[in-house]
């Protein structure tokens, strides 16, 4: 009797397939009308399901932008507006994660969990590179794409990354509450946690100070880049 876990390979052939089901369904999301509010139920969908988390972003986003761009494709007619509604709709959808991992993180100090230092991290670092990682996905599928897709989502990438997304609004925010120590009980004075809990508490808040001033200053050498 083998009781050993699934293999990669097996892992890797569900996870395509539920990719493969993502991109069908988002194609054939791109027919019905409000394009924004269908893409934005069937990324967080994904993104809630087990399977399909945060770290997996990159293929969550890859999977609906090209299924949605296929799907324009073969409507026909105008796709500028419909690639707009389509990322507005990923854009709410991941930014709502962001803001939803936070929280889940914040719970998890309060009730007095235990952070390993390289996984917390980790965590934080997952969110401050949401943003980063939209932008990127939208820039491959472009690159991957041809004729007026490719065109469209190249326009798209550049705009989201010199105006700025709701992803990185949210994954910036939920560091700065992160930093301040908030926690998710409004209720719940620091005079009143464990002693687990304010150490795991000013934990979090010191590694998400960290990395909240590494991203300021990074944004701040970017934006002297932008003005030169």
């Amino acid at each position: 009797m083998n009781d050993t876990p699934a293999s990669t390979s097996e892992t890797s052939i569900l996870e395509n397939a539920q990719l493969r089901q993502l991109h069908d369904e988002a194609a054939a999301v791109a027919s019905e009308p409000d394009l924004h509010e269908r893409v934005r139920e069937l990324t967080a969908r994904a993104l809630h399901e087990r399977r399909m988390a945060l770290q997996n972003i990159t293929s969550i986003v890859g999977a609906i932008t090209s299924g949605v761009g296929s799907g324009l494709a073969a409507r026909g007619g105008e796709m500028k507006d419909g690639l707009r509604q389509a990322m507005s709709g990923i854009d709410d959808a991941v930014g709502s994660a962001a803001q939803s991992a936070s929280y889940a993180m914040q719970e998890a100090a309060a009730q007095g969990k235990a952070f390993k230092d390289n996984e917390l991290k980790a965590s934080l670092e997952q969110l401050r590179d949401l943003e980063t990682q939209l932008v990127d996905t939208l820039k491959q599928i472009a690159s991957q794409s041809g004729g007026k897709l490719k065109e469209e989502l190249g326009y798209l990438s550049d705009h989201m990354k010199h105006s700025g997304t709701r992803t990185g609004e949210q994954a910036r925010e939920a560091l700065r509450l992160l930093a301040g120590g908030v926690k998710t009980s409004s209720q719940a004075g620091r005079a009143g946690l464990s002693e687990s809990a304010s150490t795991a508490t000013e934990r979090l808040s010191q590694v998400a100070s960290g990395i909240l001033a590494a991203l300021s200053d990074s944004l701040k050498r970017q934006s002297e880049r932008l003005r030169s």
